[in-house]
């Protein structure tokens, strides 16, 4: 991956992976705001960014004197706010994904991500790598997620920023299944990625794909770990090895 970076194949995660699920989030989630009354939506309103303001995802609250206080409101979310209804369905749904993360995703990326030298040379195929704001304004996956799991981003977990795609996923999934209304075709071919491989990323003029590994050993403690056998397998017989969280080299 980092190759293919530095020989100039310029990553399309935001341009195809995430533009393309958040067009179905948003068609999915448009049918419950139209559905809202004024009441509900006022609450929904002021819950919603009340609660992003003051777990810090608008920035860090500060006064320009004793009566200007700096409106952080200026750089909020532009999709609907995420209401009660929407918020119920979704979170369990969500915590259940994050348990996969935790021990599945999570130990594998955090053994990658130690050997991983330069800084942050894989941050331009993150799915969430926001450079120019506080927050990304019409980024719908991260609001609702953020607000119904409440994740603090996961900065330093690469599994979250490099694949957060089951999460969103499960969301458009949930309102399909749950609430009833349809997301955009578009969702479909991230979905059917996701269902038959691992991590993917497109690049200009390539892809790269990884198959689900067969075997996965941790330690009690979520660490990637196989005391005389890889703590990894995948179906065509590739191996990764670890001693407690750490990449060894073959044998």
């Amino acid at each position: 991956m980092r190759q293919l970076l530095e020989d100039g194949h310029t990553s399309l995660v935001a341009s195809v992976r995430r533009y393309a699920l958040n067009n179905a989030l948003a068609a999915a989630r448009a049918p419950i705001w139209e559905q809202t009354s004024d009441h509900d939506r006022f609450t929904a309103f002021g819950d919603f960014h009340d609660f992003m303001e003051w777990h810090g995802y608008y920035g860090e609250q500060r006064y320009d004197g004793f009566e200007a206080r700096y409106n952080l409101m200026e750089h909020r979310y532009l999709c609907n706010p995420v209401t009660e209804g929407e918020r119920s369905a979704l979170t369990p749904v969500l915590q259940a994904v994050r348990q996969v993360y935790e021990q599945v995703l999570g130990p594998v990326w955090a053994a990658v991500d130690r050997t991983l030298t330069g800084g942050y040379i894989m941050q331009f195929v993150w799915y969430w790598s926001d450079e120019q704001t506080i927050v990304k304004r019409n980024d719908e996956g991260r609001a609702v997620i953020r607000y119904c799991l409440d994740p603090r981003d996961w900065f330093f977990d690469p599994a979250w920023n490099l694949y957060p795609d089951w999460l969103v996923l499960a969301a458009i999934d949930t309102y399909q299944q749950v609430l009833g209304t349809a997301p955009t075709p578009g969702w479909e071919g991230c979905r059917d990625v996701a269902l038959a491989a691992g991590p993917w990323w497109p690049l200009s003029g390539v892809a790269v794909m990884m198959q689900r590994p067969t075997v996965l050993r941790v330690t009690g403690d979520g660490l990637l770990h196989g005391a005389d056998e890889p703590a990894l397998v995948w179906p065509d017989g590739s191996t990764l090895w670890a001693r407690d969280g750490a990449i060894v080299p073959t044998g």
